[in-house]
């Protein structure tokens, strides 16, 4: 039951809360802003990674603790 309970909270934090907060940062602002922030291609990339960096690491925990 504690793993389902660490698997679901992993994936809701992945795929809901995380990229939520990323794409909400990325909001518009003056040009000045625009050129001191990353690009939103940059922001997606990352956003991407992370949620890939995630699904692997839950697959080796199951894998490796059955």
């Amino acid at each position: 039951m504690g793993k389902l309970l660490t698997l679901l909270t992993t994936m809701v934090l992945a795929f809901v809360i995380v990229p939520g907060q990323i794409l909400a940062a990325g909001g518009g602002g003056a040009e000045d802003a625009a050129h001191a922030e990353p690009s939103g291609l940059l922001l997606a990339t990352l956003t991407i990674m992370s949620i890939l960096t995630m699904v692997v690491m839950i697959f080796f925990s199951f894998r490796d603790n059955g």
